[in-house]
């Protein structure tokens, strides 16, 4: 395998440190760079094209490379695919852990797993299309281990809503008003209802009193969901 230049890495998206946990940091900072450019590639081109559609060549063109290139570093589209979803996973299992645990109070915990999802959806739009649209497409080990990852991310949010739970709800409902969430929240999570980051934190104020004070109750009988949040580098 020749070494690529050492280029740097465009901001957002996947990071160079996610890119050596994927690959076990068995590689050179310049290597794992280049590697990092690769999945931001295929990570656009299939949320663009399709993973069907999406061919490696079209992959290899966008990423700088040709196709025999490509394969120099991964052995095709199902691994491409894998290691998007992994790393955009882990991303957003990582950052709703840390703020979760910044947040006090259960109603704040809400908020932040609002605002979280929101802001991956801002940052990482395409990933977002991908964990909900293309994971089952991937062969088995790898769809196993993607499916344990959208799974923690759902027992997540499970938790949080259980926390909150004052009527005693059976499991199915809790789940059910999960899956409710987070379904509403992919489909906001998208412009033209997210235009920056800062209309992103207003927006999960907005969803998160809608969510936990219903439709009817006026918004002056409300606390306001945002001042739940205590403190952290979330509210930075």
């Amino acid at each position: 395998m020749s070494r690529p230049p050492d280029s740097p890495a465009p901001a957002g998206g996947l990071r160079c440190g996610q890119v050596e946990r994927a690959f076990g940091g068995r590689f050179g900072v310049a290597i794992e760079r280049r590697y990092g450019e690769i999945l931001r590639a295929a990570r656009d081109t299939f949320a663009r094209r399709g993973f069907h559609q999406a061919s490696a060549r079209e992959i290899a063109r966008a990423a700088d490379l040709s196709l025999a290139g490509l394969y120099h570093y991964v052995r095709g589209k199902d691994e491409l695919l894998f290691l998007v979803l992994d790393s955009a996973l882990d991303d957003l299992l990582a950052s709703l852990d840390e703020a979760v645990a910044a947040a006090a109070t259960p109603e704040a915990k809400l908020v932040a797993l609002v605002r979280t999802h929101l802001d991956f959806g801002f940052r990482q739009a395409s990933a977002l299309k991908l964990i909900n649209r293309d994971w089952e497409l991937l062969p088995e080990p790898r769809r196993g281990e993607i499916a344990a990852k959208r799974g923690g991310y759902l027992q997540r949010g499970l938790a949080i809503l259980r926390d909150l739970d004052t009527r005693g709800r059976s499991g199915d409902e809790l789940v059910s008003a999960t899956n409710l969430l987070l379904g509403m929240l992919n489909g906001i999570a998208t412009r033209p209802f997210l235009k920056s980051a800062e209309n992103a934190r207003a927006l999960a104020g907005e969803v998160s009193g809608l969510f936990l004070y219903g439709f009817l109750e006026r918004p002056a009988d409300r606390v306001p969901a945002g001042a739940a949040v205590h403190g952290g580098a979330h509210d930075a």
